[in-house]
């Protein structure tokens, strides 16, 4: 059923449309006066002794049927307009079913009873019947295909028993010619006729900006795949609004969400037939007040003016209504999502340019929100898309430059007080931007790809750094991988050389791989896992408990220990939701067997309640802030060394400013 909604909303959209109904409307008023004719000359030339009582039934119920479509759809009051040319358009098919299956229901007649001669001039005369028509029905494609079936398909099945019964002979050899040629001809009308309502639809986008397009070259204004305006067209649109109509105008701005990666997995004839169906839905021929254009890999443009609040919503939901109904590659159903954003203006807005981009701005906004979101612009989305586009500009500079440090916190473990290990942290200082936080710089890097070489880098300088006479002679040190980094096919080659490097050391790497990256359930991050197993690095699944299915991706990784994240802790021992929780989890990860870390501790209840539920080893600010690798150096030889379980204030020294 979604599949035929989907189908239905494809078919309005491309051949239910009012320049076309206006030209059925015209061109066509002339068939069933024609076929009144035709129907009355056929009944009285094929009639036998036989046929004659059921060809008058036949006649008279052809000319009622003629009539009443002549009466329903061609008087000059049943002119297909804007809210009736859907309803006309349905029933002009209907009409050319009903002829096709009386032209149909009239061979079935007549057959059984004509000689040889008879057939072949029945023949000619079935491919005039759905010929004379064609070149109205070219702008119906619907009715352009099922007239013609529905006429010739009696015709087909005739000759097919008639083989079967006498086999190939001369008589059956040249209905046979005659019946496949005149199915050809057919074809190739219906195929003349899809190009037809393509070149309609080209002259009606045409039309949606007369006095700028006209003056200038066609391709200059539109877009190649869809035929919408393009970039320059809009902005030309934009002005023309601007000058002459003088009202208040939104501009939004859609993208379809991921649609640059189907290149990687799809044809590019396949994506760009997507684009061109988006099109078909987001554009709506009723509505004179919205226009459309496409600015390049599933991006549009809607122009809405003369409306207010309400019907701008109107328009924004019917927009996201358009992306319900799954799309179809090949057998495939896709369904998408979309990010829009929004920007409103009047006629004191000079700058077409500025218009487009502070929509453009906005649904950039929405679009970290993915998934059929939406975001009107404001003056501070331009602030923080000057620093992205800032900080997207100069990432890739910045691996090459040597801005980029790597910091570490240390982990300690509950019942001995030692520390083995410590997690690598990112850090960036920029000359013009400066200290620029991880949170801003890590989603730049993986929407860029720059997320591979900078993991490279973090990987290639934690193994460096973790090699240090300074540490301790069992230290490890623990990097993130970020879900893109599957993706690196360098990547299982650093690591091959970061095992050979340390190899016969009790110094190692270990990787945090998050539950995002287990549940892509790729070949590829099978495949990946597999290799660092083989490799003999630890892996330890981060931020357990955010992600959806943890148990069971417990169970199918090969993983050291689990980390807690550090939203669970934050309420503990207070909240004994959150506390029953990571008490399970503890006692979950010692019977298979896994080392648990809880990040993020900050307060001594929390330590002591982890420490009297057997959690193995902790990090966070109560101990020590990310560190510099020479202060880490000095933070270890500093600190007290504390045996055995002593959890007090006193022995557990909390991190201060002297010490960083």
């Amino acid at each position: 059923m979604t599949q035929l909604n989907a189908l239905l909303v494809s078919m309005r959209a491309e051949y239910f449309r009012l320049e076309l109904a206006e030209q059925l409307f015209r061109r066509g008023r002339e068939i069933p006066l024609v076929g009144m004719l035709a129907a009355i000359t056929c009944a009285i030339l094929f009639q036998t002794p036989e046929t004659r009582d059921a060809l008058q039934v036949w006649a008279f119920c052809f000319l009622a049927i003629y009539s009443v479509t002549y009466l329903t759809l061609f008087l000059p009051q049943r002119k297909p307009k804007a809210g009736t040319f859907v309803a006309w358009s349905r029933n002009f098919i209907a009409a050319f079913v009903c002829y096709g299956l009386m032209w149909g229901a009239f061979t079935y007649i007549c057959l059984e009873s004509l000689g040889f001669w008879q057939e072949v001039t029945l023949f000619m005369i079935l491919f005039a019947i759905v010929s004379v028509p064609m070149p109205v029905l070219a702008l119906c494609l619907p009715a352009a295909i099922l007239h013609p079936i529905l006429v010739f398909g009696p015709a087909i099945g005739f000759l097919v028993l008639k083989g079967l019964e006498l086999g190939l002979n001369y008589e059956t050899s040249l209905l046979g010619m005659l019946l496949v040629a005149s199915v050809m001809t057919t074809y190739k009308q219906v195929i003349m006729a899809k190009n037809l309502v393509s070149s309609v639809d080209v002259r009606r986008r045409l039309a949606t900006s007369v006095s700028t397009i006209q003056k200038l070259k066609r391709d200059k204004y539109l877009d190649t795949v869809t035929g919408l305006l393009n970039l320059e067209g809009m902005v030309g649109h934009i002005r023309k609004a601007r000058l002459t109509g003088g009202a208040a105008y939104t501009l939004l701005s859609l993208k379809v969400d991921d649609l640059e990666q189907m290149y990687s997995t799809h044809t590019k004839a396949i994506v760009d037939r997507l684009v061109k169906v988006v099109a078909r839905r987001i554009e709506n021929p009723e509505d004179s007040t919205i226009t459309v254009a496409h600015v390049g890999l599933g991006e549009y443009l809607i122009l809405t003016f003369d409306q207010d609040a309400e019907a701008e919503e109107r328009t924004i939901g019917n927009l996201f209504q358009a992306f319900n109904h799954p799309y179809f590659s090949g057998t495939k159903q896709l369904y998408l999502s979309v990010s829009i954003g929004a920007a409103s203006l009047n006629r004191d807005e000079t700058d077409e340019s500025a218009v487009i981009s502070k929509a453009v701005t906005a649904m950039r906004e929405a679009a970290k929100d993915p998934g059929n979101s939406f975001a009107r612009y404001d003056a501070s989305m331009s602030d923080r898309l000057n620093r992205w586009m800032g900080i997207r500009s100069q990432l890739q500079q910045a691996i090459h430059a040597d801005e980029f440090t790597v910091y570490l916190q240390p982990k300690v473990e509950i019942q001995s007080g030692n520390v083995t290990s410590a997690e690598a942290l990112i850090r960036w200082q920029n000359p013009t931007m400066g200290i620029v936080s991880p949170a801003d710089f890590i989603p730049i890097a993986e929407s860029t790809g720059d997320i591979m070489a900078l993991g490279r880098w973090v990987l290639s300088e934690a193994a460096r750094l973790v090699q240090d006479p300074g540490l301790p002679d069992q230290f490890a040190i623990a990097v993130n991988v970020s879900v893109k980094q599957f993706g690196d096919p360098r990547l299982i080659d650093l690591l091959a050389d970061i095992s050979r490097q340390l190899e016969g050391t009790q110094r190692k790497i270990e990787l945090e791989i998050t539950e995002s990256a287990l549940m892509l359930e790729s070949i590829e991050v099978k495949r990946m896992l597999r290799d660092i197993e083989r490799l003999g690095f630890g892996v330890a699944l981060d931020d357990f408990g955010t992600g959806y299915s943890s148990l069971s991706y417990l169970t199918q990784l090969n993983a050291d220990t689990v980390k807690l994240d550090k939203s669970f802790l934050d309420e503990i021992p207070v909240n004994t939701k959150h506390a029953a929780f990571v008490s399970s989890v503890i006692h979950m990860a010692k019977t298979l067997g896994l080392k648990l870390v809880a990040e993020g501790v900050e307060r001594v209840d929390q330590l002591e309640w982890l420490a009297l539920n057997q959690c193995d080893a902790v990090q966070g600010y109560l101990f020590s802030r990310p560190l510099s690798f020479p202060d880490l150096l000095t933070w270890l030889e500093g600190r007290p060394k504390v045996t055995g379980l002593a959890v007090t204030p006193g022995n557990w020294v909390p991190a201060s400013a002297d010490s960083i």
